[in-house]
């Protein structure tokens, strides 16, 4: 990661730590009792948590007795992580990471790799220090609407269009999704195992309050008089309804042999 790119990153996630746990959702109970049972399944205890953030992932993990160090890049998100009592945790890169060859038993990424300038570099580096291999959770399928029904409006496609109507046309442009598939075609896994998935029925204001909170990076540097139109024009347009989606997390493994 180029300094001015690792200085962006590192601005950026210390601006959201303060309100990154309350806008986002934790792992589903049966996520963290398959992600446990998969790795009871190797005999792996031992886990190095790339992009540990505020440790939401970690703590549930320590709490069962998996040995977890967490490294970030955010001094601010390791404080929030530090606050949950999680002992082991490092500052620094995907690419750089300070620990000696086959110190881990898995390098364990959630819902980071679509965040990383370079993934084959991370690859390399998470591959050197984890004897089992890499694990990532991510959320790879699209919801697909059957032949002839109408896509549904999502709350992301409701905000986007009302930060489009305020002059910022390419924000929230695309989620995680699209980069996952390409990391996924680009370096085929082991084995990809559905951990959960849950048919969830919410507001769809929930990401106009998070953007409001300024939740997401790419609004991170939008000015608060355009923030304050594109959210009382997202909030007009889509009143008390709400919306239906498959909360899903895959989990995939690249085997290090």
């Amino acid at each position: 990661m180029a300094g001015g790119s690792r200085a962006r990153a590192r601005r950026d996630f210390d601006a959201l730590s303060a309100v990154y746990d309350e806008t986002r959702e934790p792992l589903e109970p049966e996520t963290t009792e398959n992600l446990l049972g998969f790795l009871g399944e190797h005999g792996w205890a031992s886990v190095l948590e790339v992009g540990v953030g505020t440790g939401r992932i970690s703590e549930p993990l320590a709490a069962r007795g998996i040995r977890v160090v967490g490294i970030d890049v955010s001094p601010g998100m390791l404080a929030q992580a530090a606050r949950k009592e999680i002992p082991h945790l490092v500052c620094g890169t995907a690419y750089h990471l300070p620990f000696s060859d086959r110190s881990f038993d898995v390098a364990l990424f959630v819902h980071v790799l679509h965040l990383l300038d370079d993934v084959d570099r991370a690859f390399a580096e998470a591959s050197r220090v984890a004897r089992g291999g890499v694990l990532a959770i991510m959320d790879p399928e699209p919801d697909c609407p059957a032949p002839g029904e109408a896509r549904e409006e999502t709350p992301r496609d409701v905000v986007r269009r009302a930060l489009a109507e305020s002059g910022y046309p390419n924000i929230l442009r695309s989620g995680p999704r699209p980069k996952e598939a390409e990391i996924l075609r680009a370096h085929p896994p082991t084995e990809t195992r559905l951990l959960s998935d849950r048919l969830v029925t919410e507001p769809a204001s929930k990401p106009i309050d998070h953007l409001a909170k300024r939740a997401y990076r790419q609004a991170l540097d939008i000015p608060p008089d355009v923030l304050e139109r594109a959210v009382r024009l997202a909030r007009q347009k889509v009143g008390d309804r709400t919306v239906t989606y498959h909360r899903r997390e895959t989990l995939v493994w690249w085997d290090a042999h």
